[in-house]
């Protein structure tokens, strides 16, 4: 595929975040806890993306600022914390069965595309015997996580509410 088709898709991947956010947390009915999750996620790509990027385990020739990041900014930072915001939003009123069970609802389509740009595009390529199988684990333990701390979180809210005599949500 020819750079600008890559870039090309990399624009069209920014727009379609940059449209879906607003509608993402209007959605949601705490916008603290999606502003949370997205911030979560980015704060843990921080240091996940640009490890697998300085280990040359994942390379991504095609991308936004190839001078300042060696990862690629616009998914580490913003489509993956998007994708995670829809996860929490889907599990909001889940049961942890059905938490567990819908991350794969979300953690194999994301998988299932870095997988087709990896084989079809120079956006991202696996080295040192990464496969899309490490990258759905990694996804689906990453949302499960931050998931995980929403509820800890709600949990502890849910405490100091009840501790001042005010109504749970």
């Amino acid at each position: 595929m020819s750079r600008r088709t890559e870039r090309n898709i990399l624009y069209s991947l920014l727009i379609f975040g940059l449209v879906a956010v607003p509608f993402t947390i209007w959605r949601h009915k705490d916008i603290k806890d999606i502003i949370i999750v997205f911030l979560l996620n980015s704060y843990a790509n921080v240091f996940v993306a640009p490890f697998l990027a300085s280990k040359n385990i994942l390379q991504y020739p095609n991308r936004f600022l190839p001078r300042t990041y060696k990862s690629s900014i616009l998914y580490d930072y913003f489509l993956c914390s998007l994708v995670s915001m829809w996860y929490v939003t889907a599990t909001q009123k889940g049961n942890p069965i059905t938490i567990f069970l819908k991350v794969w609802l979300f953690a194999l389509p994301q998988a299932l595309v870095e997988r087709w740009l990896e084989k079809h595009t120079s956006l991202i390529k696996y080295r040192k015997g990464w496969t899309w199988v490490h990258s759905l684990v990694t996804i689906a333990t990453a949302k499960l996580l931050i998931r995980g701390a929403i509820s800890f979180f709600n949990y502890l809210q849910k405490l100091k509410d009840n501790s001042r005599g005010i109504e749970a949500r």
